[in-house]
């Protein structure tokens, strides 16, 4: 399948092919394995190396540590596997720990080095050691494994029984982290505390392993690496891997303004018509309910246009390992046709060769972008890629300005900001949990480590001296309270009936409030689910959900409250200021609305939710806007209704930036709120404000303040491009499906005006209607 032939046979064709782009193929750049392998490496390997595998193995020979970033499929993990080998050979005793972002990934590292030192005449023994696995394994493991493959939740649950690793933990030569571009936001500041605590105790047994870091192209691979593994790496990004040709194909659904179909329909369509032609396809979604949705369009849509019988599977974290594993397979053996999944298959598993992959939307990232499209041909084999435009800001920059994805130009870092305190709090308490604290350890956690100390002597945590050694002074286990995906230790489990084959995996709280509320549709695997308990006060908080079939979604409201500035760095654009520092967020998820599956309207009034508000202390950055534009923006856009335009303008600004900031680093936009205030306060003057999502902030907001004029411009072009009829905008420029105002006001105009202004220019007059409100929530 290419593009020419998707356009001439799809059944809905009506201009849909916005624009195709080849990536042309690429010979390999080898390098003969002998002259970087031992004799009794080389004359086994089958192959010669791909220039960048020798090059990380040449450093790594010369004692340095190394961060291997190149493209997909293009051998990263030799790399760290050859580092084994090659260790092996030299102490036989010799171990290695490798570390993977998931089980599922861990499993497959564990087929493919098995079958590796089988090729190469070597008896090492790779295993998984993960939540799945027995207790009678996990003995014979520590006591046998040369390898061990697991994750970072494992990671920090293992640690206090360290002295059941001692023979592994005192060999360790090879320490690997895979996939490390994974480890960004809240869960990067997790693995870069787990990793430092794991590096303690391998000190401790007189382990000063080589590291090892693969990673997709970021554009901060030195940087990020340091922050995760806290030591200086080489970094290695010459890639020498082949690749075939692929047809990178832009497809805009059909119909414009409100009337434009989209974007997850469209693909739906799409992946029947490409699976059932004969091109296995691996669809990706923005989430865990779209995965589900997805493949019931799809299957429908094979129906109506009698294709065929179309083999569909959906795939996202929240399944059964079961179920997930099954699905793998069945990409692996040809028996599915298709697969819609989240970005879970994002990272490298092995399914096999795909021969389509389609894009529901820009995953909000470059190396996502990149990551998903190479699932499909991989090695040489040649492939289509198609990427469906979704009716927002950031797929319209992409569209107007597809070299920002296509061209060699990273922009995109990784964040991974260690100065959260209530993060750091509570891997300390684990850290003295498993070996005393002594002065020592400010090696690993810098000048927090005595005013910590006493945060939680004091408190009733720890007990002892920093001379003499401080120790966990509870009976449980401080790393259970360790959520690797959230700020604090509060998780929801999920729970079904009985009878009902389904099982999700735990939640956040702040989750758990958005999208698991009293009275929530949620949607698992086809079959719909009403939340019909939710529990908070237990030891163990938790959601009850029920089976049920009704015709609509829910979507939450929420109304937020931004207070105790605290400015840490600020700067002038003329009579702006913008600042960065530390706020306190209030959150109220206080109303859900029902709304229609097929027309997505609202059905009925809002119904109250019952929670209380959840408050944080969190980073942000504010824009202090001067009475004065407020003045000169109201009337130049609203003369009858000034302060609705003027609000209007600095909530469209709001919503821009949010939207527009994965161009700037990799995060998905829910990791951050906001909100425009007609008049705040502490400033004593409007204000836009955008803040981190989690207690403790996560560098987000700093990196959006340090690179504060190309967010400004990218919102600024894409809302003045934009088609859309009047001022009040829509989702292709600054409208936001989770806006707790309902998006009102906005007004393109008056915001294309203020970033102007901001940015050293003016626009022209604008006009706007709606009623005014005092805060506008992002």
């Amino acid at each position: 399948m290419n593009a020419d032939r998707l356009r001439a046979t799809f059944p809905d064709y009506a201009g849909q092919l916005h624009d195709v782009f080849v990536e042309a193929a690429r010979e390999a750049v080898t390098v003969p394995a002998g002259d970087v392998l031992p004799p009794g490496l080389a004359e086994h390997l089958p192959h010669d190396l791909y220039s960048h595998q020798a090059t990380a193995l040449d450093a790594l020979a010369r004692g340095e540590d190394v961060c291997v970033t190149t493209s997909t499929a293009s051998g990263k993990t030799l790399v760290y596997a050859l580092e084994v080998a090659r260790q092996h050979l030299r102490n036989p005793e010799s171990t290695a720990l490798l570390l993977c972002p998931t089980k599922a990934l861990s499993r497959d590292q564990q087929r493919a080095l098995t079958e590796l030192y089988d090729t190469l005449g070597l008896d090492l023994s790779v295993r998984v050691y993960d939540g799945d696995t027995t207790s009678e394994a996990k003995r014979d493991i520590r006591r046998t494994a040369d390898v061990v493959v697991t994750n970072f939740s494992g990671g920090n649950a293992y640690l206090p029984q360290h002295s059941q690793w001692a023979r592994l933990f005192g060999n360790c030569a090879t320490l690997a982290v895979d996939e490390a571009h994974a480890y960004s936001g809240v869960h990067g500041m997790h693995v870069a505390w787990v990793l430092r605590r794991l590096r303690r105790v391998l000190a401790h047994y007189d382990a000063d392993p080589r590291l090892v870091l693969t990673s997709a192209t970021i554009g901060n691979p030195a940087e990020h690496a340091r922050n995760l593994v806290d030591t200086d790496v080489t970094v290695v990004d010459d890639d020498g891997a082949p690749r075939g040709r692929r047809e990178i194909a832009f497809w805009r659904p059909p119909g414009e303004g409100e009337a434009r179909r989209s974007a997850s329909a469209e693909a739906a369509d799409l992946l029947a018509h490409l699976g059932t032609g004969g091109a296995q396809t691996l669809a990706f979604v923005g989430s865990r309910r779209m995965t589900e949705l997805n493949r019931e369009r799809a299957k429908e849509a094979a129906t109506r246009h009698n294709m065929g019988r179309l083999r569909v599977e959906s795939y996202n974290a929240g399944h059964t390992k079961r179920d997930r594993r099954a699905t793998e397979q069945g990409l692996e053996d040809g028996s599915l046709d298709a697969v819609v999944s989240t970005s879970a298959l994002e990272l490298g598993i092995d399914v096999g060769g795909i021969e389509a992959t389609l894009l529901t939307g820009y995953p909000g990232s470059r190396q996502s972008f990149w990551q998903q499209l190479g699932r499909s041909g991989r090695g040489t084999g040649d492939a289509l890629s198609v990427l469906v435009g979704r009716r927002d800001a950031i797929d319209s920059y992409v569209f107007a300005n597809p070299g920002y994805v296509l061209g060699d130009e990273v922009i995109e870092d990784a964040v991974v900001d260690r100065s959260n305190n209530a993060v750091f709090a509570r891997h300390l308490l684990c850290a003295a949990h498993e070996l005393p604290l002594t002065h020592d350890d400010e090696r690993w956690f810098g000048e927090r480590l005595a005013p910590a100390v006493e945060m939680w002597r004091k408190a009733g945590y720890l007990t002892g001296t920093l001379d003499a050694g401080v120790v966990y002074d509870r009976r449980d286990r401080p790393q259970s309270q360790v959520s690797m995906y959230a700020s604090g230790g509060d998780e929801f489990v999920i729970r079904t009936p009985d009878d009902v084959e389904a099982e999700l995996e735990p939640v956040g709280r702040a989750r758990a409030y958005r999208e698991f509320h009293p009275g929530a549709v949620t949607l698992h695997r086809g079959q719909q689910f009403e939340v019909v308990g939710f529990e908070e006060e237990d030891h163990q908080p938790r959601i009850d959900l029920e089976p049920v079939d009704v015709d609509y979604y829910t979507q939450t409201n929420h109304a937020t409250r931004i207070g105790t500035l605290d400015s840490e760095r600020s700067r002038a654009f003329g009579d702006y200021t913008l600042h960065w520092g530390t706020a306190d967020v209030t959150v109220h998820y206080d109303t859900y609305t029902r709304k229609s599956v097929s027309t997505g309207e609202s059905l009925g009034a809002p119904q109250p939710t019952g929670l209380s508000p959840l408050s944080m202390r969190t980073q942000a950055l504010w824009l202090a806007v001067p009475e004065s534009e407020r003045a000169r923006l109201g009337q130049r856009h609203g003369v009858d209704s000034p302060d609705v335009a003027f609000q209007g303008a600095q909530h469209a600004a709001e919503h821009g930036m949010i939207t527009l900031a994965p161009l700037e680093c990799t995060l998905d936009k829910s990791n951050l709120g906001g909100l425009s205030a007609l008049s705040h306060p502490e400033l004593d003057s409007p204000g836009i404000f955008v803040y981190d999502g989690v207690e403790g902030g996560l560098g987000f907001s700093r990196k959006l303040y340090d690179c504060f004029e190309r967010v400004a411009a990218n919102t600024r072009t894409v809302v003045d491009a934009c088609g859309c009829d009047g001022t009040e905008g829509c989702p292709g420029c600054v409208m936001d499906s989770q806006c707790g105002s309902g998006n009102s006001p906005l007004h393109t105009d008056g915001a294309v005006d203020l970033l102007g202004t901001v940015l050293g220019g003016v626009e022209d007059d604008g006009a706007v209607t709606g009623d005014v409100t005092d805060a506008a929530d992002g």
